[in-house]
């Protein structure tokens, strides 16, 4: 297994051989390795000079490196061998326009097979301003358009005909339109690339699929400016202090989302005594950052809230 996680590297290191002679920012591989007891880690990331591109991605992998070796450390039997965590990447976009990389995710952890998942980060340049999925895309009608086109392509290719690999049921349950569907994209000049791990669309046994949808597919639901602030709640009915706060601040706006996104998926995954649980979880943070933030001047309202959304987030992911 160490040596697939050395052939994943070095897999990674090739594509930025690419990057770099190619494209419009130089591309530099850096690799976090941790090796113990419980777990082996490889997770390797680009850095590209850009300040705020760098920046961003030193802390995706810091993050996605300490939750592995954590998970492993509360979940890994006393018997079972290291779980183990292959991280490499692939440059898929980097023009004057933008920069977008690929993350690839190879996790082993004692199962019938192991897992694959994906990760992506597009920013904007020259300044490296990340985007996200639901600040590039104009609203709930704008996700059911994409969910309806992404749906119908698969379906079209993998979920019909005599060699099919997947069914319009399991098609449409993996690409309905919930936000977390489409996290793994890639914004390409002319078009939008989703990447869907094995189970999310198909069987494992046929592997990731992906779906291209072009941006003139998309006319009308695009956002004009996509550096406005996007919460998980409709800024037009904000009374609240908190609540305006959240829609006049980028950065609180996306920390209010993962929250939001987090304890969906928590729900979804928990049986009905741990369902109860994160509801009244859920409404025990929302009271008691109501108190503590409520009544804040600006500068340390935004402190505040910053503060108490990392440390709901943190709850919910890492429990």
């Amino acid at each position: 297994m160490l040596f697939r996680l050395l052939a994943l590297a070095l897999m990674s290191a090739a594509f930025c051989v690419k990057a770099e002679a190619k494209g419009y920012l130089p591309v530099a591989t850096e690799t976090i390795e941790q090796k113990t007891a419980t777990a082996e880690v490889s997770v390797a990331y680009p850095q590209t000079g850009n300040r705020a591109i760098d920046s961003d991605l030193v802390s995706w992998a810091r993050e996605t490196a300490a939750r592995f070796v954590k998970l492993a450390n509360e979940d890994r039997e006393a018997d079972e061998r290291p779980y183990q965590l292959g991280v490499t990447f692939k440059i898929e976009r980097n023009d004057r326009g933008a920069f977008a990389v690929l993350f690839d995710e190879y996790t082993d952890m004692g199962g019938a097979h192991p897992n694959h998942d994906f990760s992506t980060a597009n920013y904007q340049l020259p300044d490296g301003w990340r985007v996200y999925l639901p600040e590039l895309l104009d609203g709930r009608a704008a996700l059911d358009r994409l969910s309806t086109l992404v749906t119908a392509d698969l379906i079209r290719r993998i979920g019909t005909g005599a060699d099919a690999e997947s069914t319009p049921d399991a098609i449409r349950y993996g690409t309905a339109p919930e936000w977390g569907h489409f996290a793994n994209f890639i914004l390409e000049p002319a078009r939008l690339s989703f990447y869907f791990p094995p189970y999310q669309v198909a069987s494992y046994a046929s592997g990731s699929q992906e779906s291209h949808i072009p941006l003139a597919a998309l006319k009308g639901f695009l956002r004009a400016n996509v550096r406005v602030a996007v919460p998980s709640f409709d800024c037009t009915k904000a009374v609240k202090a908190i609540e305006k706060a959240v829609c006049a601040d980028v950065q609180l706006a996306r920390l209010d989302r993962q929250v939001a996104e987090d304890y969906a998926a928590a729900v979804r995954s928990a049986d009905a005594d741990g369902r109860e649980r994160l509801r009244r979880g859920q409404r025990e943070w929302l009271s008691e950052q109501g108190a503590r933030c409520g009544s804040k001047a600006r500068a340390a309202l935004k402190l505040c809230l910053m503060a108490s959304y990392r440390a709901r987030a943190k709850a919910l992911v890492w429990p």
